[in-house]
């Protein structure tokens, strides 16, 4: 049984096209089975780690192994949850606007369903695709993806304010502009509803064989004004306590980094993750974490290893949760809740 959940799983996350459809019953159809993408993420995270594997002192990373504070990156990945808590009560609170749909511990686990496929899904879309094992449980499908596609918006617009105070705050001019525009886009659906081209964005979900209720999809973004401000203040404490649990990760390690400086840094190393063409965005973080580390004296061997093991800590250990999840969830058959 054990084996059979682990195969389905990894015919799921290897697989190239996602979408989700009506079709007798719910369930995800592969398009086919065309490895080219996956192989594509894997060769530019390889080229990736090649770059990176240069900018190592193995002298200084032996050096410093013995200084690491094996407590303090374990107390790390423990706060880190407190970020995934966050987003979990994010999605209960959209999906619960105009009636009880999900409690606490259900969201929760879909929310870690969604750190295990964003293992293998590029720029973080696992935070959609989860939304089957939502409707799994509940049986609701429009409203699992339509409330995926709102939490994904609100986690996005306010990762592009920050982004755009922080680029305009560190100097990066055009970063700050690509952000401002990004902020905007995400922003217009959420909170001006009315303008925003509902059509093309069906068009464009159709591309990708999702199917949803035009007026049920306009209704899921259509929150009370309190509760988007709620939602989005929400969203911006996750930015926050996730610089809060790299600046502990980072006090394990023989630097000296500021707490201020994390914060303004953290948007960009976020924005980076972003980038599709990589497995679980391994390699683009660590340029721009070696980067950002390099101005303020950090050597590149040390800034390397802090953003390779802040991964483990914010994306592994997360997503062993989410596997766990999925099997249990095997276990207890369709439409059976967590509670």
């Amino acid at each position: 049984m054990l084996l059979s959940h682990f195969a389905a799983l990894m015919s799921c996350l290897f697989a190239s096209k996602y979408y989700l459809r009506q079709k007798g019953k719910y369930q995800i159809i592969f398009v086919k089975k065309d490895f080219l993408q996956p192989l594509l993420r894997l060769l530019v995270s390889v080229v990736f780690l090649i770059v990176l594997s240069r900018l190592i002192d193995v002298k200084v990373l032996r050096e410093a192994l013995p200084l690491i504070r094996l407590d303090i990156v374990g107390l790390a990945t423990v706060l880190y949850f407190g970020t995934i808590a966050i987003r979990a009560w994010r999605l209960q609170l959209i999906l619960n606007a105009d009636t009880f749909r999900i409690n606490f511990r259900d969201a929760l686990v879909v929310t870690l369903i969604g750190f295990t496929l964003n293992l293998f899904i590029p720029a973080t879309l696992g935070d959609v695709v989860r939304s089957y094992y939502g409707y799994k449980m509940y049986g609701i499908k429009e409203e699992m993806l339509s409330t995926s596609l709102v939490d994904k918006m609100f986690a996005l617009c306010s990762l592009f304010l920050i982004g755009t105070v922080s680029g305009s705050f560190m100097g990066y001019a055009v970063l700050a502009l690509i952000s401002f525009l990004c902020a905007g886009l995400t922003m217009l659906p959420l909170f001006f509803p009315a303008l925003f081209p509902w059509d093309l964005l069906n068009g464009i979900l159709r591309r990708f064989r999702i199917s949803l209720d035009r007026e049920r999809l306009v209704e899921t973004f259509r929150l009370s004004t309190p509760r988007k401000i709620v939602v989005m203040a929400l969203s911006l404490s996750v930015w926050l306590w996730t610089s809060m649990f790299f600046y502990v990760l980072c006090t394990a390690f023989p630097v000296e980094v500021s707490l201020g400086y994390v914060v303004v840094i953290m948007p960009m190393i976020t924005i980076v993750r972003l980038f599709p063409f990589t497995i679980n965005a391994l390699g683009p973080a660590e340029v721009a974490v070696t980067y950002f580390f390099h101005l303020i004296g950090i050597p590149s061997t040390l800034a390397v290893t802090i953003s390779l093991v802040a991964n483990i800590s914010a994306s592994i250990v997360p997503g062993m949760a989410g596997f766990v999840c999925i099997l249990v969830w095997g276990h207890r058959g369709k439409n059976n809740r967590f509670s």
